[in-house]
């Protein structure tokens, strides 16, 4: 029996999009499917009467992100900075504070890649023994930090040990320090860091691939232009609203059964995030136990609210417009005004338990509860938004949620990169599994095209 193509992608968000189109150019013949009636999974534009698109997803790029960047280049693109003129600031429990004086995401990112996360291997166990080694060898900066490592080393903790929360506690960091770090990572990540494994996340912060801010630009057109232009570099056109059911092999390829079609491909590529994935009735080598490494993965929760005005007005007081609070957990604000002329813009993200709390209110609640998290750091004005915009990534049907998949504390740690190497006749691409700028627009692209030229190697050497 001849396959009906030679190359199935199943997904058509950036990864399976920049596989198909990688696949296109090699030569090789290529069909993707996709569950939904639209193209680009997490990346979605919605048009605003305004003629400036509400970035439901994916928005933000850095200028090493040259995939995304070539692809702009390519659509002629614009490509405007992120503002950031002004002060920056954090709210605590009881006061607003100068963005600067309390932990930076770079900096807690140093710390927990010191921290005794990984005791798989020698190396890991070394370095692990001089981190703890050093704690308790370096003079106390103050008594707080004495009284905190007393505690950290009498007390018994309720976070699993492999856990990141187990290992920010390690880190003894001052309560305000401790909860702006928890809304860092819930807001990043989607998920309370007692739920994220503290293994995989350190390897996640070693493979990206940039000294850069992941907030540096982004398109006033939408970055559904980026997906538009993969759209266009297609051999086939994509078939839509066809969710994938199952694949199994047979001796003349991999059947592919989709809501009422049938495929059989030489080859199939799985590009939709691992709890998606994992839906999917699916055979594979029985060497690798795929769905234990698919079940490692959890979705992130998230809500993303985009706010506009009639001015800057917190530019008018010396302020970025930039804040992370410590209550809400979770909730980061950002300007995300354009260099358009009388645009302003500000964008909140919420992630983690709260977000997953709130999702569950009416509309109208958690608009009120968002604008009086605003007005208390930037005061009344922040009321006033001419509209406003939401997107619930909270159990997305197609995406499970936002903005990533994790692995997930008491499961498979090295997940990622397993799910990544495995070979087969069934592959597996997506943001999640790239090596370099894991969880962006970028690495999907990264990840989708190095599964293709595989893919396609892979083939030239069988018919030769």
């Amino acid at each position: 029996m001849v396959p009906d193509v030679k190359v199935l992608v199943v997904g058509g968000g950036a990864a399976g999009l920049a596989a198909a189109a990688e696949l296109a150019a090699q030569g090789v013949d290529c069909q993707l499917v996709e569950a939904q009636s639209r193209l680009g999974g997490r990346a979605h534009s919605v048009a605003r009467p305004d003629g400036i698109p509400f970035e439901r997803g994916a928005q933000m790029v850095n200028g090493d992100m040259t995939s995304v960047l070539t692809l702009a280049a390519e659509a002629d693109l614009h490509c405007t900075p992120v503002p950031v003129t002004g002060e920056a600031l954090c709210v605590t429990k009881d006061e607003v504070l100068p963005r600067g004086a309390l932990i930076s995401a770079v900096e807690l990112e140093a710390l927990l890649q010191e921290q005794a996360l990984n005791w798989s291997s020698p190396t890991d166990i070394a370095r692990s023994v001089w981190s703890l080694y050093r704690w308790w060898s370096t003079p106390w900066e103050d008594l707080g930090e004495a009284r905190r490592g007393v505690r950290w080393a009498t007390s018994r903790r309720s976070a699993p040990a492999r856990s990141l929360s187990a290992a920010m506690d390690r880190l003894l960091l001052c309560d305000e320090d401790d909860a702006i770090a928890r809304t860092m990572i819930s807001e990043q990540y989607g998920a309370a860091p007692e739920d994220l494994d503290a293994a995989a996340l350190r390897a996640s912060l070693r493979a990206y691939g940039s000294e850069r801010s992941d907030l540096e630009f982004h398109f006033p057109a939408g970055m559904g232009r980026i997906i538009d232009q993969l759209v266009v570099k297609l051999s086939r056109r994509p078939i839509l609203g066809t969710p994938v059911m199952r694949i199994t092999p047979e001796q003349a390829g991999v059947r592919v059964v989709a809501r009422g079609r049938s495929f059989l491909a030489s080859r199939v590529i799985v590009a939709v995030p691992p709890p998606v994935a994992r839906k999917v009735e699916m055979q594979t080598d029985a060497n690798t136990d795929v769905r234990h490494l698919l079940q490692a993965f959890e979705a992130g929760d998230l809500i993303k609210t985009t706010l506009v005005y009639d001015r800057a007005f917190w530019r008018l007081k010396g302020l970025s417009g930039a804040a992370s609070f410590a209550e809400p957990v979770g909730l980061e604000l950002v300007d995300t005004s354009y260099d358009i002329a009388g645009d302003a813009r500000l964008t909140a993200c919420l992630g983690g338990p709260v977000a997953r709390a709130r999702a569950a209110l009416d509309r109208a609640e958690r608009d009120r509860l968002l604008l009086e998290d605003l007005a208390r750091v930037l005061g009344p004005e922040a009321t006033q938004s001419t509209r406003i915009d939401e997107a619930i990534w909270v159990d997305d049907r197609w995406s499970g949620g936002g903005y990533n998949a994790t692995v997930r504390q008491g499961r498979c740690s090295d997940a990622v990169a397993r799910l990544a190497a495995y070979r087969g006749p069934v592959r597996f691409a997506g943001a999640e599994l790239d090596d370099t700028f894991a969880g962006y627009v970028e690495g999907a692209i990264r990840s989708g095209r190095r599964v293709a030229q595989e893919i396609a190697a892979d083939l030239r050497e069988a018919v030769e």
